[in-house]
C-alpha cells in the first residue's frame, strides 16, 4: 500500500509533478466544489434528481418535491372521468415494461397481477418471471417442486428464454394483491 505505485509513494510522486504542471493539480488533489457555484452549506439539495452517489438512476419526477401550481393539479377533478386501465387488453411485453418501470407503484402491482393471471409467477430468489412452455409438460411433478421446460422473461435482453429447471414452488411469489380502489376499477374494466 504504501510502497507501489497507487499507494503513498505513488500519491506523492503524483503531487510532485502536479506542481510543475498546473494541469495535473485538478487530479491529484481534485477540485474545490465552491467554485462551481454549489453551496455545501445549503439546507437545499444540491440537485433535485441526484439520488445519492450509490444510486444507479436519477430520482424519478413523482419522487422529488415540486411546487406544483393548483391548476396543474387535475387528477382529483378528472379522476372519476377517465376510462379504468384494462390490463387484460395489453402484451406481456407492456406489462413486463409496467413492472419493471414503475417500481414500489400501485401499476406494478397491478401488472404483476395481470402476469399472474397469465399464468407468470414471480421466482423470489431469481429474481425473474418464469412460465411453463407452451405445450410442454413438467418432466417431474410433486407436491413441492416440478421439472421441465420453462420460459424466463430475460429484463436485461428484454426477452423470453427457455430453460430446462428444477420449480420448488415455495419459491414462487403468492399473488399480488391490489389495493381495493384499484380493484373496483379493473374489475368494471375486465366486464367491458
Amino acid at each position: 500500500m504504501v510502497v507501489d505505485q497507487f499507494g503513498m509513494v505513488g500519491l506523492l510522486t503524483f503531487i510532485r509533478a502536479a506542481e510543475t504542471d498546473p494541469n495535473l493539480v485538478s487530479l491529484a488533489l481534485g477540485s474545490d466544489l465552491t467554485t462551481l457555484g454549489l453551496n455545501l452549506n445549503s439546507p437545499e439539495n444540491l440537485y433535485p434528481t441526484f439520488g445519492g452517489p450509490l444510486a444507479e438512476a436519477p430520482c424519478r419526477p413523482q419522487d422529488i418535491d415540486f411546487h406544483v401550481p393548483a391548476e396543474y393539479l387535475t387528477n382529483i377533478t378528472i379522476r372519476d372521468k377517465l376510462a379504468p386501465v384494462k390490463l387484460n387488453r395489453y402484451g406481456e411485453d407492456l406489462l413486463f415494461y409496467m413492472f419493471y418501470t414503475n417500481g414500489g407503484d400501485v401499476l406494478q402491482v397491478a401488472a404483476a397481477a395481470e402476469l399472474y393471471n397469465r399464468d407468470w409467477r414471480y421466482h423470489k430468489e431469481e429474481r425473474v418471471w418464469v412460465t411453463r412452455a407452451p405445450g410442454m409438460a413438467p418432466v417431474e411433478k410433486t407436491n413441492a417442486y416440478e421439472r421441465g421446460t420453462y420460459y424466463f422473461f430475460d429484463a436485461e435482453k428484454w426477452r423470453k428464454v427457455a430453460k430446462e429447471f428444477h420449480l420448488d414452488y415455495d419459491k414462487l411469489e403468492e399473488k399480488p394483491h391490489l389495493p381495493s380502489s384499484f380493484q373496483a376499477n379493473s374489475s368494471q374494466s375486465m366486464v367491458s
